[in-house]
């Protein structure tokens, strides 16, 4: 299924999450999952059940925050009862990142009214990061591009307000921190890496423009899968143990 049919198919209700694989390639060991959510209730008329961890910064934030939490933690729990057959949910650390139970790794996201979350097997993958993202307006891109974008990267836009690459140059960047975060446990800002290629199919690749760790040096390059169809951009790094580094010899068309 695809961003545009999630947009309108997808259940209103947080809990009733659907599944789906918006993205080119296939899934192997991961599953992802979204739903709708509301905010202007914040969800809470509906009980978020006692497995999901609701911390004291969250019940105490506004009702469109606490949805946002909710539903995102809703659409984690499935796609881990896919990938696991138990149902369970991930806490969350004091650095407020997600805490995925053992044996799994994943992320999760929201835009607008839609949370998604990606779960998959920590034996396969060492880092896993998706994100969604509503499209820009020309004002909005103007407004992000020298946050988000690399000198080389504002160089090689077509305009100056590029709402697509920008919107999934940022969205794409936004996977590659929750993906390495559980590995380098350091947060990294957006000139940390450039998005160096993509192709329409759905395809990218991103370079590191700095040391993050002995692990994650500058010059490494990390692929990027992402769908951008009617009202969001959805993103996803995968990075499996057995392939940390991409083959310099696959290079993509650079933009």
């Amino acid at each position: 299924m695809y961003i545009a049919q999630l947009a309108r198919d997808l259940p209103s209700v947080p809990g009733l999450a659907q599944c789906l694989w918006p993205w080119p390639d296939e899934p192997r060991d991961c599953c992802c999952v979204a739903t709708r959510f509301s905010w202007e209730t914040g969800c809470l008329d509906r009980p978020a059940g006692p497995d999901i961890d609701i911390p004291p910064w969250i019940a105490r934030a506004a009702p469109r925050r606490r949805a946002e939490y909710i539903a995102g933690r809703c659409c984690a729990g499935e796609a881990l009862r896919r990938l696991t057959g138990k149902t369970t949910f991930p806490g969350q650390a004091e650095d407020r990142a997600p805490v995925w139970p053992r044996g799994t790794i994943g992320s999760i996201s929201h835009s607008g009214d839609i949370a998604i979350a990606v779960a998959g097997s920590s034996a396969r993958y060492c880092g896993l990061g998706v994100d969604i993202e509503k499209p820009l307006t020309e004002a909005e891109a103007r407004e992000i591009a020298p946050q988000a974008l690399t000198e080389r990267e504002l160089q090689r836009l077509r305009t100056p307000a590029d709402a697509f690459l920008i919107g999934l140059t940022f969205s794409a960047k936004e996977s590659l921190f929750k993906a390495l975060y559980p590995t380098v446990r350091r947060f990294f800002g957006f000139h940390a890496s450039q998005l160096v290629a993509w192709k329409p199919a759905g395809t990218g690749l991103l370079s590191l423009t700095r040391d993050l760790s002995p692990e994650w040096r500058r010059g490494q390059e990390i692929p990027v899968h992402f769908r951008y169809l009617e009202n969001f951009v959805a993103t996803r790094v995968s990075i499996e143990w057995a392939d940390r580094q991409v083959d310099r010899a696959s290079r993509y068309e650079l933009y």
